[in-house]
């Protein structure tokens, strides 16, 4: 199997040399009989009579490449796939792939906190953020900065099975089971949208999360009908004041459950729910962790628990 990583302008590094490591090492399991042959490209090394069976775009520290990819690799990218290439990106990699108009109508994901603007740019992919991996077959897209290490392990996988790829986990030290990007997202509400009423009632929500609000009050605040209010605050944040109400208190949540011993109980009171299973199940919802769960993934035992 030949495998291309491209080493295109602001690639990150540790990503491009990263999975060389990983497949050198994989190259050493016992399963591996036919070694993994792994190349690393620069844009200038492209070759249209060289043919590889999987290519991999690693994330970019900056986004001046990934915007406006350079015309030969897309061009590159697409002749690839026609010749049947299994075609990968991390992270802000799929914004490459996006360009060359290979993941319309299909499945995407990319890094949380670039999903507004993916899907901004590529209205005809459906970006799943929240998953790590999202794999269409002839087409893998990987979501945060180092789910590289997910991709490849995912390879490795599709190339020589499952024990192989746990093995291959275990001498990696990381971890083989699922996970999943929402575990890591942070609320980071949209504000660039330039309407200043939806801005002031944004203010205002910040501050305020916490008591019970109603529609017509926020109605109010932005000088509109509470349907004229409705219709332009989803479009301005994307979301439903419930939802975003919500958001604001899972964030919250989510906060003290890292800087603080409280219980959930208590939090749940806090952030504006006099229900803590409530809270709970819509914190499991946004989240796909339980508060437990959530606590023991971010916070050292050792920092909160002596």
């Amino acid at each position: 199997m030949k495998l291309a990583i491209i080493h295109y302008p602001t690639a990150m590094q540790s990503a491009v040399f990263g999975l060389l490591d990983l497949f050198e090492m994989a190259n050493l399991l016992p399963e591996i009989t036919d070694n993994i042959q792994c190349h690393k490209l620069s844009i200038n090394q492209l070759n249209d009579s060289e043919h590889y069976d999987i290519i991999i775009l690693p994330p970019a520290l900056t986004p001046e490449f990934y915007l406006e990819p350079d015309k030969n690799l897309l061009h590159w990218l697409i002749q690839q796939y026609q010749q049947n290439s299994m075609l990968c990106s991390v992270c802000s990699g799929a914004f490459i792939l996006g360009k060359a108009g290979l993941l319309a109508h299909r499945q995407a994901t990319t890094h949380w906190a670039l999903a507004e603007d993916f899907s901004q740019a590529f209205k005809q992919t459906e970006l799943i953020s929240d998953h790590i991996l999202v794999n269409n077959g002839q087409i893998i897209t990987a979501g945060g900065i180092m789910s590289w290490i997910d991709l490849g392990l995912d390879i490795v996988k599709q190339y020589a099975g499952a024990q192989a790829m746990r093995q291959l986990g275990k001498n990696l030290v990381v971890d083989t089971g699922y996970r999943a990007q929402s575990y890591y997202q942070q609320f980071q509400p949209k504000r660039d949208h330039g309407h200043q009423a939806i801005l002031t009632v944004q203010d205002h929500l910040d501050c305020h999360f916490a008591n019970k609000i109603k529609i017509a009050a926020l109605a109010d605040l932005a000088f509109m009908s509470p349907r004229s209010f409705l219709r332009h605050f989803q479009h301005s944040t994307g979301f439903n004041p419930s939802e975003y109400i919500q958001r604001i208190r899972i964030q919250k949540a989510c906060e003290l459950l890292e800087q603080t011993q409280k219980s959930f109980d208590t939090i749940a009171l806090e952030v504006g729910y006099s229900d803590s299973s409530a809270c709970r199940k819509v914190f499991v919802h946004i989240m796909g962790l339980t508060p437990k769960q959530f606590r023991q993934r971010f916070v050292k035992e050792n920092q909160l628990f002596p």
